[in-house]
């Protein structure tokens, strides 16, 4: 994706004068006088040629002043009125274009925020949007599947100059779904993550989005699957503060033990959203081979492990019933991105059974058929979403 900024300049043009002068082929009597009459005249002729010239590049400098001065009055009201837009309207609301990002390890540093670039290609689309197909034809037509590939926070936070090597993630999400080879339920969220921008639905130190970011997907979702959501107006908050996450320790070297410096002094804080109802969770941890009572929110979660507030983190699976009695069920297939949204559509279905294939061990399919699931949630970040390994995770839980 390229949206290049170009400045343009505005070049005057030139203009030659020619001058000639006073020449008499009359001279019959070679006079002395004659000849002298004839050098004065000359001369007058000179001056006044010159006089006149001096006059019209002094009127004409004067012209191209005032041009300059009401082109530049003009440029300078144009860019009032491009400011003040700017500031009404998200698109590259947080973008300072004079501020220059680089590189430490295989973080991209930016403004004092950690990104991902992403070089996903049409082949790895192609390949995770046939693992999904696989998925909604091992369940038939009675289950209703649903697709969100979650795009990095480059495409929102970084200037374009520094995306123009990376992969394009919109071509590549529209590639994922537009390859399905079954009935697969499409959620585009690109351009809901590109209104909310310039709020903070991305943290700084992890490659996560924060529960805000998570909330704006999960209203897609609603929209699809014909469920009301939360308005989280509505809802309680609790905070975790000072989240040191993912990209930060990934910078960690023994250089600099304590990760990038920047990064460090810019820690995020964890908000979760306290969900209204009665649910009972069971959780199997990884290592464990039993179940345990758990709560959505791990309010005790700190440090750089504070993003495992969200259900508990990336563990095989949790199983949360309610007491909504609306008649559906709903399977989360997901990467960490998942974590953040399950939470809020536990108020919508009577049973979520979250699944991370990465941990799971055994059949998902089966699960969901014989308990009669009716939805199925497949959610996973771009970056994961274009590696054989995703599509090979996906592929085991089918068996």
């Amino acid at each position: 994706m390229s949206r290049k900024s170009s400045f343009g300049y505005s070049s005057y043009g030139t203009h030659s004068y020619r001058s000639g002068g006073y020449y008499s082929k009359k001279n019959r009597n070679n006079q002395r006088k004659k000849a002298i009459k004839i050098s004065v005249i000359a001369a007058l002729a000179v001056i006044a040629v010159v006089l006149v010239l001096i006059c019209i590049l002094v009127l004409q400098g004067s012209s191209r002043k005032t041009e300059k001065e009401t082109s530049a009055s003009s440029a300078s009201t144009a860019a009032a009125v491009e400011q003040s837009s700017s500031v009404s309207s998200s698109q590259e609301s947080s973008i300072d274009p004079q501020k220059t990002g680089y590189f430490d390890k295989n973080v991209f540093i930016y403004d004092q925020q950690g990104y991902e670039l992403f070089y996903g290609t049409d082949t790895t689309a192609g390949q995770y949007a046939a693992a999904v197909s696989s998925v909604k034809k091992s369940l038939g037509s009675k289950v209703n599947v649903y697709n969100m590939v979650v795009p990095t926070h480059s495409v929102y936070g970084m200037p374009e100059k520094y995306l123009t090597d990376s992969s394009d993630e919109r071509s590549n999400i529209n590639k994922i779904y537009t390859s399905y080879t079954e009935d697969v339920i499409p959620l585009d969220i690109y351009d809901t993550l590109d209104q909310h921008k310039s709020e903070y639905i991305y943290f700084k130190t992890d490659n996560n989005w924060t529960a805000l970011g998570a909330y704006y997907a999960y209203e897609t979702f609603c929209e699809k699957a014909d469920v009301q959501p939360l308005d989280k107006e509505t809802l309680s908050t609790g905070k975790i503060e000072n989240f040191k996450g993912s990209l930060l320790q990934a910078t960690v070297s023994d250089e600099q033990p304590d990760g990038n410096e920047e990064l460090n002094q810019n820690p995020d804080t964890v908000t979760y959203y306290n969900i209204p109802g009665t649910y009972d969770c069971r959780l199997l941890e990884n290592g464990s081979h039993e179940e345990k009572d758990a709560s959505l929110i791990a309010k005790f979660a700190e440090g750089s492990n504070a993003y495992s507030a969200f259900v508990w983190g990336d563990n095989p699976y949790m199983k949360i019933r309610s007491d909504k009695k609306t008649g559906r069920k709903l399977c989360i297939i997901k990467d960490s991105y998942g974590c953040a949204l399950a939470p809020f559509t536990a108020s919508n279905f009577d049973e979520v059974y979250i699944v991370d294939p990465r941990y799971y061990d055994g059949s998902v399919i089966d699960y969901i058929k014989k308990n009669k699931y009716t939805d199925v949630l497949i959610v996973n970040s771009i970056m994961n979403a274009n590696t054989t390994m995703r599509t090979d995770w996906l592929y085991s839980i089918i068996k």
